[in-house]
């Protein structure tokens, strides 16, 4: 299964210094060197930012496309595939989608540890958005087989106690012709 995942999405992330020193600065982490030994209460914190940024690549490892069959079977009836009388399992239907939009948010975590001293869960919020038009389910014996993409236009965020790492702006997002499912994702 090709997959195309929220990293692919954003790009790389760009780790500017003033954008590290703006989580350095948040409070909860004056806090956190408050409550270290003297002598680790000059620790930098720039470092331990930038291993962080390091690590949110992995944090964007989310699939587009699961995002968006989430998505369209809440939304869309395709239930009705399951009914074998109308729909025999050895014959394909295509399932054309309207235009629509969906809009997905996610929480992932980052758990930091310093020296044992120090163990800080650090929240992210990585929204998105996906403008879809002329895309068409292939779906055999219940399961969609294939996606049959057409336009994708996107936005979205990555923030880290509310700074804003990475904003991705309205543009087009490359998704490759057909998405094969492999085995197939049961519609409900």
């Amino acid at each position: 299964m090709q997959t195309v995942t929220l990293g692919d999405f954003f790009g790389h992330l760009n780790r500017d210094d003033s954008t590290l020193d703006k989580l350095q600065k948040k409070e909860v982490f004056e806090e956190l060197r408050k409550n270290l030994p003297a002598q680790e209460q000059a620790l930098q914190w720039k470092p331990v930012w930038s291993s962080v940024v390091d690590h949110v690549g992995k944090l964007l490892d989310i699939d587009l496309a699961k995002i968006m069959l989430r998505a369209w079977k809440n939304y869309f009836d395709l239930s009705k595939y399951t009914d074998t009388e109308t729909y025999p399992p050895d014959r394909s239907y295509l399932e054309p989608l309207l235009e629509h939009t969906i809009s997905s948010r996610h929480k992932p975590e980052i758990e930091v540890e310093i020296d044992r001293i120090i163990s800080k869960t650090i929240a992210f919020d990585i929204t998105v958005q996906l403008n879809l038009k002329g895309f068409t389910l292939e779906i055999t014996g219940g399961k969609i087989m294939k996606i049959h993409t057409g336009e994708c236009r996107g936005k979205g965020s990555i923030k880290c106690l509310d700074v804003t790492l990475l904003e991705k702006a309205l543009g087009t997002v490359t998704l490759p012709g057909i998405i094969d499912l492999g085995e197939g994702i049961p519609v409900e």
